[in-house]
Formats: C-alpha cells, sequence, structure tokens
C-alpha cells in the first residue's frame, strides 16, 4: 500500500510509539511510576529470554542509575558486540560499532529516540553527529537479529532505542548539582505527573559546562517535554518536543606521532577549532487498541538540525606560505586561513503499525504490518575564513540535496507449541535523492576561484531484506538463531559525485546469521553465548572527490566477512545466598575476526584477509555492584578492548603524521559511591571514571591522534521523590 493511503491514518490514528512497542506496553500505566517500571523491566527480561530472534540487550533504568554514566556511550559499552568512540568529552558524538563494522560516524547502526532518528539525515547522511543526553534517557534497547527488519533504515549493524523519560501517576521530582574536575559543572531538573482527567506530563531541562581535558571546553543546554492525553479507555495521543545546543572546542587535527610521543597529555594543537550543533524536535504520536488482539500505533515527527564547524587549515609538508604557526620538527604547518562549514538539516517522517494476533488452529501468531515514509533535505556550504577565528569567509562550495525514502515490513511470530517459535520477516527499501550543486572548486584547477554552477544528479536504491528466526526452549532455556539480509544504500555525497553526475556506486549489502543459547535460574543468574557471521558483497571505503575529479567520496571496497562469538553473563549473589546486601556481577567478553576478503585499494595494495580498521578482536567489561536497603550502594567496572588497525593494509609502526598505525590495547577502571536518604530524598555521588589515569590513542581520524583515558572525578547532591 503506497504511503498516500497511510498519511491519513497517521494523522488520525497517530500512534504512541514509532517503533514496534513489547506486548506489555500496551496498556497504560495504572500503578505509582516506581512499581510500574519495576513490572516492565521483569516483562522485558523474560520476553526478551523467550522471544528475541537475537541476543538483544535491555539497559534499565536500575542499571543507569547505579553506574552514574557520564554518557549514553558508557553504558553501551556494556553491551556484547558493541564498540563506542568517544570524540569528545560530553560524548555528545559517539561512534558506534557493532561486530567489527566500522564505527565512524555510526553510519551502519540505527539509533532513535523515542522511535524517532536522532542521525542529522536518515537516508541520506545518516551520521550520528548529535546523541541524545544521558540525562534525558531512561533505559535503552539494543536490538540484534532478524528483528532489526521491524526497523529502518540503517539496521545493518543493531538498533539502539533510548527511550526518555515518562510521565508519571504521582508528582514526581528529580533535580541535581554535579560538579567535578576541569570546572565540570552540571545542573538537571525533572518532574512528570498526571492531572485528575488523566492527562500525563513530563519536563525536563539540563545545562553543563566544563575546561575539559587538554583545553577542549564545552558547554549545552538541553530541554524536553512531553504530554500524554487519553483519547478514551482504549487510546492516547502523546506530544513531544525538544531542544538541544551544545558548543565543543573540538577538532578534526589531531597529533603527530612525534607530539604524542613527547606528550600525550598535551593541549590540543587548533584551540580555535569548534563544532557547535542545534536540533529542534517535534513528535505527535498515537495509539488505539481495537479489543485485546487488535492495536494500530503511529507517528509523525519533524526536526531540524543546524551543525557548524571551524577548523584551521593545516598542512603536513611545508608549502612555503606564511604560515601563522608549526611544529616544523612534527610536520605540522597550521596556515593562516579556516575552513567554515555550515549544515542545516530538515527531517520530516511518519509510520504506522498494525498488530494483529489471531489463531489458525492450535498455531499462534502476532502479525506485525508496518510502514514509513522518511524526507530528507539539507543544505551544505564551505566557506574560506582569512584568520582562524573567523566566523564567516568566501563561499567555496554550496549544495542541497533531497532524499525521499519508503520502507515497509512485515513479520509474523508463530507459536506452533508453547516452546517452538517461528518468526519470517520481510521489509523493502526505497530511496531516491537528488543533488543540487550551487558552487565547487574546480577538481581539474586546484588554485581556480571557486564557480556558481547549476548542477543536478539523481540517484535511486532499492534493497528487499528477508529474514527468519526460530527460538526453541523454554524461558529458563532455550536456543535461537536468526538468519538476514542487511541493507545500506550509499550516502548521497557517495551516490552522486561534485558535478552531479550518478557515482553507479553498489549499496552495501550483507547476509547476517547468528546461533546462541540463554538460560536463567531463578532471578539469580543469567547466562548468553552466541556465534555470528556478517558477509558483505560489497562494503564502501574512502575516496577524495576533489582531486580524483569525476569520482565520488567513495568507491565500491568489495567484499568482507566477520566471524565471532559473545558470551554475557550476570550473578545476582547477593539474593543468591539471602544476605541483607545486593551484590550483583555482570559481565560480557566478545570475539570478532573481521577481514577484507579479496579486492585492493588504489594503486593495487592487496587488501585480502587483512584486518578492517577500528575492530579490536577482544573486548570485555566486568561489573560489580553493591548496593544495601538504607540506600547505600558502590560500583566497580572495568573494561578491556584489544589493539586496533587504523588503516585497510594493516600498517604497524606509525609514518610520522599520526593517520596510521597500530593502536595499542588499553584498560580502563572506573569507581563510584553512591547514597539517598529514602524519607528526605537527599542524595549525594561520588564517581571516579578511569581511575588509573593512563591515557591512550582512541583513534587516529580523521587527521592524526586522539587520545582518551584521563582520570575524572564528579561529585553530585540531588533531591527526589520516588526511588
Amino acid at each position: 500500500m503506497g504511503t498516500r493511503h497511510h498519511l491519513p491514518l497517521v494523522l488520525v490514528s497517530l500512534a504512541s510509539l514509532a517503533t514496534p512497542a513489547r506486548a506489555d506496553d500496551a496498556a497504560p500505566p495504572k500503578k505509582p511510576a516506581d512499581k510500574v517500571y519495576a513490572s516492565k523491566v521483569r516483562a522485558d527480561r523474560a520476553d526478551t529470554l523467550r522471544k528475541a530472534s537475537g541476543s538483544s540487550t535491555l539497559i534499565t533504568e536500575e542499571d543507569i542509575k547505579r553506574a552514574q554514566p557520564d554518557n549514553a556511550g558508557e553504558m553501551l559499552r556494556r553491551v556484547p558486540g558493541i564498540q563506542v568512540r568517544q570524540e569528545d568529552q560530553t560524548g555528545f558524538r559517539l561512534n558506534i560499532g557493532v561486530r567489527g563494522l566500522s564505527p565512524t560516524r555510526s553510519r551502519l547502526v540505527l539509533v532513535e529516540e523515542d522511535g524517532v532518528p536522532v542521525v542529522v539525515s536518515p537516508y541520506g547522511e545518516p551520521e550520528l553527529y548529535y546523541t541524545t543526553p544521558v540525562e534525558r534517557i531512561r533505559s535503552i534497547d539494543v536490538v540484534k537479529g532478524s528483528d532489526v527488519l521491524r526497523y529502518g533504515p540503517q539496521t545493518v549493524g543493531a538498533v539502539i532505542q533510548l527511550h526518555t523519560w515518562d510521565p508519571t501517576p504521582t508528582p514526581t521530582y528529580y533535580t541535581a548539582v554535579t560538579a567535578g574536575s576541569q570546572h565540570f559543572f552540571e545542573t538537571v531538573a525533572r518532574y512528570s505527573s498526571t492531572t485528575q482527567g488523566g492527562i500525563g506530563y513530563v519536563a525536563e531541562a539540563l545545562y553543563k559546562r566544563g575546561d575539559g581535558f587538554r583545553r577542549m571546553g564545552f558547554q549545552a543546554a538541553d530541554v524536553m517535554g512531553k504530554v500524554r492525553i487519553p483519547l478514551s479507555a482504549s487510546g492516547e495521543l502523546g506530544i513531544k518536543v525538544g531542544f538541544h545546543w551544545d558548543h565543543v572546542a573540538s577538532t578534526y587535527t589531531g597529533l603527530t606521532d612525534g607530539l604524542y610521543a613527547k606528550d600525550p597529555r598535551q593541549n590540543t594543537v587548533a584551540p580555535d577549532d569548534f563544532q557547535g550543533t542545534q536540533r529542534y524536535e517535534l513528535a505527535l504520536t498515537h495509539e488505539h487498541r481495537f479489543g485485546r488482539n487488535t492495536t494500530v500505533r503511529s507517528v509523525l515527527y519533524a526536526y531540524r538540525m543546524t551543525l557548524d564547524f571551524r577548523t584551521q587549515d593545516v598542512d603536513h609538508q611545508d608549502g612555503s606560505v606564511d604560515y601563522q604557526r608549526s611544529y616544523r620538527d612534527d610536520d605540522l604547518f597550521f596556515r593562516r586561513t579556516t575552513s567554515l562549514r555550515h549544515r542545516n538539516y530538515d527531517v520530516v517522517g511518519a509510520g504506522t503499525q498494525l498488530e494483529q494476533r489471531f489463531s489458525t488452529g492450535f498455531v499462534k501468531h502476532k502479525l506485525t504490518l508496518g510502514a514509513r515514509f522518511t524526507s530528507d533535505n539539507a543544505r551544505r556550504k564551505l566557506s574560506q575564513g582569512a584568520q582562524p577565528t573567523s566566523t564567516s569567509g568566501e563561499l567555496l562550495t554550496d549544495d542541497t540535496t533531497n532524499v525521499f525514502g519508503l520502507g515497509a515490513f512485515i513479520e509474523d511470530q508463530i507459536s506452533l507449541t508453547d516452546w517452538l517459535l517461528v518468526t519470517p520477516a520481510f521489509r523493502i527499501e526505497y530511496s531516491r535523492s537528488q543533488k543540487t550543486t550551487h558552487r565547487l572548486l574546480d577538481p581539474l584547477d586546484e588554485q581556480g576561484p571557486p564557480k556558481d554552477v547549476d548542477l543536478v544528479g539523481t540517484s535511486t536504491a532499492y534493497g528487499p531484506l528477508p529474514g527468519v528466526s526460530v527460538v526453541a526452549g523454554r524461558p529458563w532455556l532455550n536456543a535461537f538463531t536468526s538468519l538476514y539480509r542487511g541493507y545500506s544504500a550509499p550516502r548521497i555525497g557517495q551516490a552522486i559525485t561534485p558535478r552531479g553526475m550518478d557515482a553507479n556506486l553498489h549499496a552495501e549489502h550483507s547476509v547476517d546469521w547468528e546461533l546462541g543459547v540463554r538460560g536463567r535460574v531463578r532471578n539469580v543468574l543469567s547466562l548468553e553465548g552466541d556465534l555470528f557471521l556478517i558477509s558483505f558483497d560489497n562494503q564502501l571505503v574512502s575516496n577524495n572527490p576533489l582531486t580524483s575529479g569525476s569520482k565520488s567520496e567513495f568507491v565500491d571496497g568489495g567484499k568482507t566477512q566477520h566471524f565471532g562469538a559473545e558470551a554475557t553473563g550476570q550473578a545476582r549473589i547477593g539474593r543468591w545466598l539471602r544476605l541483607p546486601v545486593d551484590i550483583d556481577v555482570s559481565g560480557h567478553y566478545t570475539f570478532v575476526h573481521a577481514r577484507f576478503v579479496g579486492g585492493s585499494l588504489q594503486g593495487g595494495v592487496s587488501t585480502n584477509g587483512k584486518t578492517l580498521p577500528y575492530s579490536p578482536a577482544h573486548s570485555a567489561v566486568a561489573v560489580l555492584d553493591v548496593a544495601h536497603r538504607i540506600g547505600v550502594g558502590a560500583q566497580i567496572a572495568f573494561s578491556y578492548v584489544g589493539s586496533q588497525y587504523a588503516d585497510e593494509v594493516n600498517t604497524i609502526s606509525p609514518t610520522g603524521y599520526g593517520l596510521v598505525g597500530r593502536l595499542p590495547a588499553y584498560t580502563t577502571l572506573d569507581l563510584g559511591a553512591r547514597y539517598r536518604n529514602a524519607r528526605t530524598g537527599i542524595g549525594v555521588a561520588l564517581s571516579v571514571k578511569n581511575v588509573v589515569n593512563s591515557v591512550y590513542i582512541s583513534d587516529r581520524l580523521p587527521n592524526g591522534i586522539f587520545t582518551a583515558g584521563f582520570r575524572e572525578l564528579l561529585g553530585t547532591l540531588s533531591w527526589s521523590s520516588g526511588s
């Protein structure tokens, strides 16, 4: 059915959640918020154990409270198969990879907040230049396996669902002030309740700032509000608004190998560079239940993102020009000019889905049908400023892109018996892109002035995605397997060249398989392990369009294969031994061998058998949390990430510029302590991130070495109602 037929249903029926909710989410809460959340977590965990087609993970409200995280990336690192590279101290721009897939800009992972995409442009530029502040987040779902076919687009690696705070039946408040290292300061306030007429609402605001490590300061403000309006006993309308602003002294220019060897803790070499983000969002949701077996959910959303980047122009060789400053012995020469990138993204989307439960004889079905459309519009400008601190300059390039995307899926959970569940699914994706270039630099004359042009290019992409999963066993012990096809269309910058030509790139197709087993002993022990294999028939690799003329930003790179294993477990020792203290131990381990299968780079350099960049073979996390009923608790979290390569040919020894060379393995250790007085609602917390204060190379992208691992002390004073 076409999107035009679905849109009236979206506007009239306006459902509650843009993404498939579990069955226990169907009824509005009737109990106090703390009890509702607790029962929901238990139901979700049991449902995941019994029915999920893959190794999905739920991070609960309790998990987040105990961890006292700086950002969402800190929690995602605790998920098997997930690798997180953080660009800045605030964690607003995370690079998320799954099972050896490239983490750069999280382009192969779909991240949504309450069912609305977080990326700047879901089809045209699926990159994570903004991540929801962790203060907004109540819980996180990480979906892997063929369950990802319910969502889209860009679900090759996984789907990460960030769930923000909901209205509560009774007045609930939370306010906190945090101070810490490098003059860090944050204040956050949240209030929620429900009126006598049944209208629920929640509002939250936060502000944070800090000098940052390596003289890379930041400021950020964030506001969110929700209203839920009951329309009848079986339906409700939701309205959500949000605003985010940040200004971060972030840069694309890192240290050279020589500078890193002299002092890995030294201040940034580009103190005038920054990245700034503004995001405005609006979402209307509606859900209606037609009896016990039929539910319709829909969403209509719109958001605008504005990105500003200032980066001082830099050379790695002396070009005999009048440089503002230089590190001559380390091959780093800063020009007096700066590059100014200004981008506006406007995204409008709508989706609807129907969930129907029925039986055919002794076989039970849960059939879900869904469709959505997305319209992405972007305006990108590149200017050159005359000074490192310029805020405007000569316009060099200017283009507009428009992408229209359609997606639809069907899934049927078939319960053949009470111990065997088979779920076939199918999704289809279609997108049409148009790029209009208004101004560009002549690729054949690097010294020539920019030219005003009117170049229009179009490109289309289409991908059918079938899949099937099988779960056999009981809730306390079962085996699962899934097989499905992954798909990622070329971004607009990949698909259409600066001269408006279709680059004829192939989409990225993959076959994804996993086989696992999971079990639990009462509510005190849970274990899960799985094997996985991802085979790409084509993966795109970087290419510079300004020096290659008619070619695109990326070129077809060929086949890759990702094989590995994951294991995770949790033991509630205190409950098991019936102690007066909760003692919880959890952890996970991931092994992945991600390599090129055949293929070569420009120049004939073979990549066959080489490991994919930024794909560590081994990673592990272990967490010990202790809590007493009087409100005292403490946590220790240890993580290990194995060595990685920075380029496709697996260069081991650095070459000087900081761009290539193996990244050594590293470990981190976080400590935290907390106390909350239930009678007064006053709480205090102290956390130490990266206790050992061992600085390591986090990446060599895009232009040099970037470091992490600095020790950070944070203290929080809070006041709240509820548990």
